[in-house]
């Protein structure tokens, strides 16, 4: 659930005064063309149309921008325990981005590996989405160090390469490169070896597998987390702006909440304009005109 899903109990409960109290002025279900606000059926949908007036727009503090589509970097995260190989014939990796791990006295190969269980429960990320702001300045919402401590890994999985992250105390900070290997006789879960040196890592030590998604670096719909409501049902939507002072409730899917912006996985074309501040307040005006 996104992170405001508090607002389904304030909306129900607080909000069904402010809707009451707030919008009274605005409009009845028989508002005359010059009242502050009115609305208009559409055909086809159940959801007029919310037209004001300026001055009540103004009243609303109601602004737009333009949806946007931005390039994101999809990332699986799955759950590992990092094992010890002995004897390099036990390992076979699946790439030759890189020798295998130093020789131990014993003249056997010491390889620190890490075990994904087959039924690891994983998880999509959307890891970075790059925006800029007025000036041009580029920026990265990045799910990596707001989760995890650590810059985005980029592009690290090249050659099949991926990013391990080691949990637990003082393990945050940090990301490790390893690659996918066959170990002999074993088929109790996914292998990955260490590339470089793995922080001391130790048998039974907990780690995150992060794997780019078929779905990364695909366009994806972002508008700012303002734009996004949510209704008693757990509903997503946000209020199109099709012509001045005119606004249309539509649903959308939101896929991940990355600071101020959602990124949307359902929902108007590129370009569109929707209401980025202000959208709970015209719900309001929708909800108390409409008898909803």
């Amino acid at each position: 659930m996104p992170r405001n899903k508090l607002f389904l109990t304030s909306f129900a409960v607080a909000g069904a005064v402010f809707v009451v109290v707030a919008m009274a002025p605005f409009a009845t279900a028989e508002s005359p063309a010059s009242a502050p606000a009115r609305l208009e059926e559409v055909a086809g949908s159940p959801f007029p149309r919310v037209v004001l007036t300026e001055q009540a727009a103004k009243r609303l503090s109601i602004q737009t921008e333009a949806l946007r589509e931005k390039m994101a970097k999809r990332w699986t995260m799955m759950n590992g325990e990092v094992e010890i190989a002995i004897g390099e014939p036990l390992v076979k990796a699946f790439t030759e981005t890189a020798s295998i791990a130093p020789v131990g006295e014993s003249d056997q190969a010491l390889q620190s590996l890490i075990r994904v269980p087959l039924n690891a429960a994983s998880q999509m990320l959307i890891a970075v989405v790059v925006e800029e702001d007025e000036e041009g300045e580029s920026r990265e919402d990045d799910e990596f160090a707001e989760f995890f401590g650590v810059d985005n890994p980029a592009d690290e999985d090249k050659d099949g390469l991926v990013v391990v992250l080691l949990t637990g105390e003082g393990r945050s900070g940090k990301y490790y490169k390893a690659r996918p290997v066959e170990v002999k006789d074993r088929d109790d879960g996914r292998f990955f070896e260490f590339l470089e040196a793995s922080g001391g890592a130790k048998p039974g030590d907990q780690a995150l597998v992060a794997m780019k998604a078929p779905e990364s670096d695909r366009m994806a719909k972002v508008v700012p987390y303002s734009s996004v409501i949510y209704d008693e049902h757990g509903d997503s939507w946000l209020y199109s702006n099709p012509e001045p002072l005119v606004f249309v409730r539509q649903k959308v899917a939101v896929e991940r909440v990355l600071g101020d912006i959602a990124v949307l996985s359902d929902g108007p074309a590129r370009g569109t304009m929707v209401v980025s501040v202000g959208a709970v307040e015209l719900m309001g005006v929708e909800l108390k005109v409409g008898g909803h």
